[in-house]
Parts: C-alpha cells; structure tokens; sequence
C-alpha cells in the first residue's frame, strides 16, 4: 500500500479510484446476495403455494423478486399477456438496479492504467529533462535508476487498481446474468399458474 504514497502527483487520483473501487465492490457483494434478489422463501413460495399464499407473502417482501412479483401478480391484470408485460417492465428496472455501479468499475478499469501511464511518462520526463538541463551537474546513475523506478511506481500501482476491478466487474455480471435468468423462470412459472 505504500506505494500509493510516493511523491507522484498522479498517485491521488488513483489512490481515489481504489477507494472508489473497494466501496463499489462492497455494496455489490451485499446488494447482490440472494437474499436481497431471489429469497429461497417466496421463490419455493412461489412454485408450490395458492394464489393467496403468494399475495401475501410477496405484498412484504422487499427483494428484486418480490418487487416484480407485486406488480406482476397482485395488480388485477385482464390477462396473462397483461402480467408478462408489467413484469418484463419492471424486471427491466430491478436488473438496471442490480447493475448498479457496474459503470463505475468499467471507468476505474479504463483510468486507472492510464493515470498510471501517465505519472510514468511524467516521472520520465522529469528524470531526462535533468540529464539534458545545461549548467547542471549530471546525475548519478543510481540517481537515475531512482527516478525511473519511482516513474515506473504510477504504472504498477495504476495496475494494482484496475487488476482487481476487472475481476469484480466479470465476477458481479456473471453473477447478475444467473439471477435475472433465474427470476426470468420463477416468474415465468409463477405467472402460468396464477393466470390459467
């Protein structure tokens, strides 16, 4: 971690985006657990239990299912068609909240190795434009290999924050791809049996 610390000054904006990164990563590991999208209760709820069951058990559920399911199936729809089309709608709008910072990370990933290209590309220059400064006295060459290596640190710490966000990134979409296509099937049951 010390790294971030050196005296480069693209070391703060990178020392940013993995703050930012870490809080996007931990908001999505909680708001994307299966509790909060698809509770084994109502879903269970759902493919076994009476219409009236499921009304009243979804009617109190605050979960990406349970919002769905209260406007697919206790709104007084005139038919199926009616049902799956208010569900697909709100699906829509419980997935777009499921991905919620997924566009942060996708950012952070780009930045991040650019921020740290740059603070190498600029530490470089500082060290060569002494080499050349006339009336100077030359560095030495451990000086030299200082400077390049502190240059090189904004690279390397650029990549030690977008490393990880691309893992979280594939990770959180693959796991956002299993829930909708699972809830895409309860509901898809659910919806069969209510509107036979």
């Amino acid at each position: 971690m010390t790294i971030f610390f050196s005296d480069s000054l693209f070391m703060l904006p990178l020392l940013l985006c993995s703050v930012v990164a870490v809080a996007v990563i931990v908001h999505r590991m909680v708001s994307l657990r299966a509790t909060n999208v698809l509770p084994q209760a109502l879903t269970t709820a759902l493919q076994d239990a009476d219409a009236e069951t499921i009304r009243n058990q979804v009617e109190d559920d605050r979960s990406s299912l349970g919002r769905v399911c209260q406007q697919a199936l206790t709104k007084q729809h005139p038919n199926r068609a009616a049902a799956t089309s208010s569900a697909e709608t709100y699906a829509r709008e419980e997935i777009s909240k499921l991905q919620a910072g997924l566009t942060t990370l996708e950012v952070i990933i780009t930045i991040a190795p650019l921020l740290g290209l740059l603070g190498t590309v600029s530490g470089l220059v500082t060290v060569f434009s002494g080499l050349g400064a006339s009336g100077t006295q030359a560095p030495s060459g451990s000086g030299i290999a200082r400077g390049i290596a502190e240059a090189l640190n904004t690279t390397i710490a650029g990549l030690v924050v977008a490393v990880p966000a691309v893992i979280a990134h594939g990770f959180f979409q693959r796991k956002i791809d299993r829930l909708t296509t699972r809830m895409e099937r309860v509901l898809h049951e659910a919806i069969e049996r209510f509107y036979r």
